[in-house]
């Protein structure tokens, strides 16, 4: 009587395990790091949207990446990759620096007109 004939052999069974937010958004860094976005990648937003995890990512230069995962295998169904809709601002914002910029222009110009004799009508208005 052998044992040997009676053993069964072992085999390794892989333990599938779900993907969780934090593996997805590892997975769609390190891809967008591949494709040479090395620096400035802030993740946005990760979100399991049927068999898929859907992660956003902030790139540099005002960009952002969608990537699409795949979540039973953690494979990269799909990327894209664009730039961030610009939000309409003045064209001279007054701040804070500007108005002392202004300011400064102002003074400058009284005194050098002082300086060079030239009547100025903010003179009249004192």
């Amino acid at each position: 009587m052998s044992t040997a004939d009676e053993e069964e052999p072992y085999e390794e069974e892989e333990e599938t395990r779900p993907l969780n937010a934090e593996e997805v958004t590892l997975i769609a860094t390190e891809f967008l790091k591949r494709l040479g976005n090395k620096r400035g990648l802030k993740p946005i937003k990760a979100s399991l949207q049927e068999e898929r995890y859907v992660v956003d990512v902030g790139l540099r230069k005002k960009k952002t990446a969608t990537v699409e995962i795949d979540a039973t295998n953690e494979e990269i169904m799909q990327y894209e990759i664009k730039a961030v809709a610009k939000e309409s601002s003045p064209s001279f914002p007054l701040t804070r620096k500007n108005i002392l910029l202004i300011c400064g222009i102002v003074v400058v110009s009284v005194f050098a007109s002082s300086l060079l004799g030239v009547q100025s009508f903010i003179g009249s208005i004192f």
